[in-house]
């Protein structure tokens, strides 16, 4: 089983791991940032072994105190339902905008590629908190 536990608590995970089973054995590779866990599914189910890992990775996912707390997303359904919409637009647009460019047709090559243009700055309106961020 290979795991990427952060590099802090490598020795205590990897006492704990050990203490599992005595067929058990860890290799930890610093170029992948991995540790993997060789154990013996007979004397130790799969499941066991999953639940475990599991169980000692939880407080070392969990945030540190002093972290800055996560960003909230500021997505309405509305919003949402727009910007699937302008995605779709963006996409017959351009499309269409490539056709009529290659068929000669330079009034409609304008005018799609102008739709194009509207439903991206919808959908950049939408992500208009990530751009700026």
């Amino acid at each position: 089983m290979r795991l990427h536990p952060s590099a802090a608590g490598l020795s205590r995970l990897t006492e704990r791991l050990l203490a599992l089973d005595t067929s058990c054995r860890t290799e930890w590779h610093p170029k992948s940032g991995s540790l993997l866990l060789f154990y013996d599914p007979a004397r130790l189910p799969q499941l066991v072994v999953e639940a475990a890992v599991r169980r000692l990775l939880a407080p070392a996912a969990a945030p540190e105190e002093n972290a800055p707390p996560a960003r909230q997303r500021h997505y309405t359904r509305a919003s949402l339902t727009l910007n699937r919409y302008a995605k779709y637009g963006m996409l017959a647009g351009l499309g269409a905008s490539l056709v009529y460019a290659a068929s000669g047709s330079t009034r409609a090559h304008v005018w799609t590629g102008a739709l194009f243009v509207a439903c991206l700055g919808a959908h950049l309106a939408v992500h208009r908190h990530r751009l700026t961020a």
